[in-house]
Order: C-alpha cells, then sequence, then structure tokens
C-alpha cells in the first residue's frame, strides 16, 4: 500500500512539473509576438456591461457606442501611429472605418415598408456588424425589418474582447430583440440570424427565451457557419490569467498579434474571447441534450462549409439537428471542389458528405448539398434529400467553382464576391479604392511578413452567395 502511494505521489509531481514547464515555456514563448499596442491594451470605461441591462434600451445602448468612439480617440492616438495605409486606426489609411461611406462597426437597423416580420443579426467574435450587412440586405428585400447590434467589446478595440463577457453578449441580444419588438411587423414574425458566435447566442436566446417573461420567442433562426462546438483547447485558454497580468508576459493574454489592417474585424485574437464562447456553448450542449429542451427550438435553415477551421462543423449535426423535431428545419452544406487536380494536393480527400446523410436518412431536417458533378469539371448539383425520405433528389445547377478556389471556409459564407472589404475584387468604392482583403494575394519570400501566408489564402467571400440568397428567401416563404 505504502509502495503504491508513493508511485502515485510520484507520478503527480511529475506530471504536475509537465503541466508547468509546458504552461511555462508557452508563457516565455509568447514573448516572441509583436509589441502590443493602445488598441491590446485599451481599457474602455463606457462599455455596456450585463449588469446595466435594466437601465439600457437601445437609445442608450447607442449612446454608449458614440462614448466609446470618444473614448477610442482619446485613448489612441491617430498622429502618433506608425505611417500606413492599412492601418485601421490612421485617419489618412485606406481602412479607417471612418473613411467609408458608413462605419460598419456600430450597430444598425434597416427598415421596410410593409414588414412581414423583423430580424435581428448577431455577428460572430472579433468581428462587426459589417459582417451580417449582405444578409440584412437580403432579409430587408424579403419584407423584414432588420436590427443589427455590436456585440460587446467588438467594433472599436481588440482589447475590448479582454473586457467582454458572455453575460454582455446575451443582455445585449435580449436589448436588441426588445429594439425589434417595437418595429412594424413585430407581431408578425421574430427571426434570429446568427454568423458563428452569432448563431451561438441565437440557439442560446431560443433555448432560453421563456426565462424572460416580456422577451417573445423566435418563429425561425438562421445560422451561418454557426459556432455549435469550439475546440476543446479553449477550456484552458483562461489559464494565462495566472501570470499574464504581469506587464513582462502580457502578450500571453493573445492566441496572436498581428497588424490591425481590418477596418470591421480584428486580426489579433485575444484568448478570453475563445473561453467566454466555451462557457457558452457548455450550457446550451447541456440544453440540447435534454428533449423537452431542444423540442421548444423553432425551425433552423443553417448554411456551413463542409470544411471549417473555426468551429466542428459535425456538430451542427451531431450535438443540434439531431435533437430537432420535425419542424421544417434545413441544413445546406457547401462541399469541396473535387476537381481531380485540387483533391490530389489536399492533404486527405474529404468524405463523401451527401453519402454521408443519405446513410442517416430518413431524418427530421432537409439536407442540401452543393457538390462537384464531376472530378473532371468545376460544374455544381445540388443533392438534396428532403426529411423523411431515403433517396436524395440532384438537381443541376448553373453554379461552377471559380478558378483558383478549392473550398469555401468559416469567415466565407456571409459574404458576396462584390463585397468591397472582403469580395474578389470587383467592386471598387467611387473616389476611394480602399483594401480588397478578399482579393489580397502577395507574393515573395516566405517569413517575411507578419502575417502569414493563410491569412491571405484563407476564403473570405461566398461564390455562391447568390444560391443563398434565393434558398433563404424561399425557406422563409415556408416559415
Amino acid at each position: 500500500m505504502n509502495a503504491a502511494i508513493k508511485i502515485a505521489k510520484w507520478l503527480i509531481t511529475v506530471v504536475t512539473v509537465l503541466l508547468l514547464t509546458v504552461y511555462f515555456v508557452r508563457a516565455f514563448d509568447s514573448r516572441r509576438m509583436p509589441q502590443l499596442g493602445p488598441e491590446h491594451r485599451i481599457e474602455f470605461d463606457s462599455e455596456f456591461e450585463a449588469s446595466r441591462e435594466d437601465e439600457t434600451d437601445w437609445a442608450a445602448y447607442l449612446a454608449i457606442e458614440e462614448a466609446l468612439a470618444a473614448e477610442l480617440k482619446d485613448k489612441i492616438d491617430s498622429d502618433a501611429r506608425p505611417e500606413s495605409l492599412a492601418d485601421r486606426y490612421s485617419e489618412n489609411s485606406l481602412t479607417y472605418p471612418d473613411n467609408y461611406a458608413s462605419n460598419w462597426n456600430r450597430s444598425y437597423e434597416m427598415s421596410v415598408p410593409s414588414p412581414r416580420g423583423v430580424a435581428v443579426l448577431l455577428h460572430g467574435l472579433t468581428d462587426s456588424p459589417y459582417s451580417m450587412l449582405s444578409t440584412a440586405q437580403t432579409l430587408a428585400g424579403a419584407g423584414y425589418n432588420v436590427v443589427a447590434p455590436r456585440m460587446p467589446g467588438h467594433g472599436f478595440a481588440v482589447g475590448g474582447l479582454i473586457q467582454a463577457r458572455w453575460e454582455d453578449w446575451t443582455a445585449a441580444v435580449r436589448i436588441a430583440v426588445r429594439r425589434a419588438m417595437t418595429r412594424a411587423g413585430s407581431d408578425q414574425s421574430l427571426l434570429l440570424v446568427g454568423y458563428s458566435n452569432g448563431g451561438l447566442m441565437a440557439v442560446d436566446y431560443a433555448l432560453r427565451c421563456d426565462e424572460v417573461e416580456e422577451l417573445p420567442c423566435p418563429d425561425g433562426l438562421v445560422l451561418l457557419s454557426p459556432a455549435i462546438a469550439v475546440n476543446r483547447a479553449a477550456m484552458v485558454l483562461n489559464l494565462h490569467a495566472a501570470v499574464s497580468w504581469i506587464p513582462y508576459f502580457e502578450r500571453f493574454q493573445f492566441l496572436s498579434v498581428l497588424p490591425e489592417i481590418d477596418p470591421f474585424k480584428f486580426t489579433s485574437f485575444p484568448k478570453r474571447a475563445a473561453w467566454e464562447i466555451y462557457r457558452v456553448s457548455r450550457r446550451m450542449h447541456k440544453e440540447l441534450a435534454q428533449p423537452a429542451e431542444a423540442a421548444k427550438l423553432p425551425p433552423i435553415l443553417t448554411f456551413q462549409s463542409a470544411v471549417d477551421n473555426t468551429v466542428t462543423a459535425r456538430a451542427i449535426v451531431t450535438t443540434l439537428y439531431k435533437n430537432l423535431p420535425a419542424n421544417g428545419s434545413e441544413l445546406v452544406v457547401y462541399d469541396i471542389n473535387r476537381n481531380s487536380t485540387l483533391l490530389y494536393l489536399m492533404k486527405q480527400r474529404p468524405a463523401d458528405i451527401a453519402g454521408y446523410f443519405e446513410s442517416l436518412a430518413p431524418l427530421n431536417f432537409g439536407v442540401t448539398v452543393l457538390k462537384s458533378r464531376s472530378e473532371a469539371g468545376t460544374e455544381i448539383d445540388a443533392v438534396k434529400l428532403a426529411a423523411e425520405q431515403m433517396q436524395p433528389e440532384i438537381v443541376q445547377t448553373s453554379l461552377k467553382w471559380p478558378p483558383g478556389i478549392f473550398s469555401l471556409s468559416h469567415i466565407a459564407i456571409p459574404f458576396r464576391p462584390d463585397d468591397e472589404v472582403y469580395g474578389d475584387g470587383s467592386a471598387i468604392r467611387a473616389g476611394n479604392p480602399g483594401i480588397t482583403l478578399g482579393a489580397l494575394a502577395p507574393r515573395g519570400e516566405q517569413g517575411v511578413l507578419l502575417l502569414s501566408p493563410a491569412y491571405f489564402m484563407r476564403a473570405r467571400y461566398n461564390p455562391f452567395a447568390g444560391f443563398q440568397a434565393n434558398h433563404l428567401a424561399a425557406w422563409l416563404n415556408k416559415l
């Protein structure tokens, strides 16, 4: 017995030493990242917090954003920035948000005559309400009044995400829903639309909407690359806090520290934000595991890339859709480009997505997979498996894979090819061409740029955005 106790103590000591060694190696390694700037260190005094929900209506929320803008100018001196045409905090930069027709880092609304309903649009982590603009326009065209809130911690400086907590995000969702319920059409239909973390927030709201008496439950959800499940590594990311408060290790707060060149999305990524997503997803999973809770969810339409390096795409089926009632929900999946040349260059050939769903049939929900017609060309078919059916219908489309694109990505789903920031370069703003990040393809020697080749190679727009808009409009007509 004594020998067993000694061995157990020895093993515990060894494991503890190993874990501490790994921890401090990572902490010291973080010092190799670029120096933090004021945008990383900023602490906002005006930002919304959940404790202020009762005293904050939509007008007050917009006033908070005005105060944040003033704080940003006061705490980040544009004149002191390094000379760069790509620095979002330099007033003369091509990516300075206020140089655009509208600063889409802030909350906004859209109004239509004779609306058929209202829609609340929730953007993703490190993003801004700009990421919902194309979808907002589609919904407005379909007859919905739109409310698109900025989530706390977003839109102004990445340091704000170190302050933000998931409770602040869920409170902001409720404020936006209350605003939507004052708009015309709110007595007909309420739609929640979420991209990435916003998708997680939308599902979380739908599961808990009956907990607040005056709040309505949604009649439908639309999810774009939803963060239903995040990497399990997120559960330990907040461990940095043990030493990152020390100035020597302050960069340990971040997964990445990069130049902030994007006008409407943070390039750097603080670990705290990923930890907050994990906390929300964990509580959502507990709710979805209870059949009575999952049965409360309204019809859901999801658009998802088959390959996604940010969230676990399969969890959309295994965690969310398999628990849904038969209520008209549908999943649309963008498969990879299965041209034989591209397949040869891939690390491994991805599984047959359409075949996967056919093997699960019959399903309580419909599935549409956009799939290469053959490995010899770029034409695309829509493989449609209706709810409760065993065999799919194959519909030829006029869609084709554009040259050079082998798949979509997590971040590409909401954006049109003609998006002036993330598109293919076909849209140029009159008088100020700006920088179209989706079309950048710098060439040179490796290891020179602060931004990795992966940053530029990742697809930032959806070449099938027209199909997506039409599919969304048709699905709404069935609600």
